[in-house]
């Protein structure tokens, strides 16, 4: 149980509070807002960057974007892989036998 409440915290923090880049689509650059946000969810303290990096996951054409910027910088990319590696732990620690003895 100790595993499992641990790598739900990790997913929470990465998703809403981890320090890594907006990258919400603006006009006239390609690489996306520069700003710090809070968590790969979350935007920019610009309202409607918040609600364009929602609306890329909702939004069937956007999704490849947002998985694109998973990977755009370090900061992301770390992000990303203690996500994986976070909800990796917690489905080895929830289903058992899914780890090789």
């Amino acid at each position: 149980m100790v595993v499992i409440a641990l790598s739900a915290a990790v997913l929470l923090w990465s998703f809403f509070q981890a320090p890594v880049t907006c990258g919400a689509p603006i006009r006239g650059r390609n690489d996306g807002c520069r700003n710090n946000a809070s968590g790969l969810l979350m935007g920019c303290h610009i309202r409607q960057h918040r609600w364009q990096k929602l609306k890329m996951l909702i939004v069937r054409r956007r999704v490849r974007e947002f998985c694109s910027g998973l990977f755009s910088d370090s900061k992301a990319t770390l992000v990303t892989l203690a996500v994986v590696g976070s909800f990796i732990s917690g489905l080895v620690a929830l289903i058992p036998g899914v780890a090789v003895h």
